[in-house]
């Protein structure tokens, strides 16, 4: 697998770039902007970007996607019909696979922060986007919304293995136990 991480500029948030080694296929996870080095890292290892996966529909997730769209007409993966002004491709929901190239992913719903909050999860890592950071969780709209994404975390990430690395929407990646037994949103 290749793997990069991009911090971008609009709040500092985060974009990651995964391709299969053998098909050189490769998959953005969110899209806040059109990271500088996306191009020539592309170029650089051959890659195919084909598909982008979108955690949810906020403007530093999805501003650059118009203009990743134009320029490498991927499949776009989101649970809204729409995100950053662009059609999804393939609406995806609980338990929908996403694949890149010969690896699978399932979707996991993490909505509270957003109604259209989901995280991807592979074997021995995921997306959590906005609904989980380390040391904390993304901000909600009422006491409602918190307790549903607390609620929405602890079934769907905090379900997969202990060891588990968890690269959020915004600061420092994680792993499953250090956020279960740490995160003082869940004690």
């Amino acid at each position: 697998m290749i793997f990069r991480h991009f911090l971008l500029s609009v709040n500092e948030a985060n974009a990651f770039l995964m391709a299969c080694s053998e098909t050189r296929e490769a998959m953005l996870i969110d899209a806040g902007e059109v990271p500088g080095d996306l191009a020539g890292l592309l170029q650089e290892h051959g890659l195919n970007l084909a598909k982008v996966f979108i955690t949810h529909d906020h403007y530093d997730h999805t501003g650059g996607l118009p203009d990743i769209v134009e320029t490498y007409q991927p499949q776009v993966f989101a649970a809204a019909e729409t995100c950053g002004g662009v059609a999804v491709t393939e609406r995806v929901k609980q338990g929908s696979e996403v694949t890149v190239g010969a690896m699978k992913g399932v979707v996991l719903e993490t909505p509270g922060h957003t109604p259209d909050g989901v995280s991807l999860a592979f074997p021995g890592f995921a997306f959590s986007g906005d609904a989980l950071f380390a040391g904390s969780i993304g901000g909600t709209a009422s006491p409602a919304l918190a307790k549903s994404l607390i609620s929405h975390v602890r079934k769907q990430l905090f379900s997969l293995p202990p060891d588990t690395e968890i690269y959020t929407g915004h600061g420092a990646a994680t792993t499953v136990a250090i956020e279960r037994d740490l995160n003082p949103f869940f004690q």
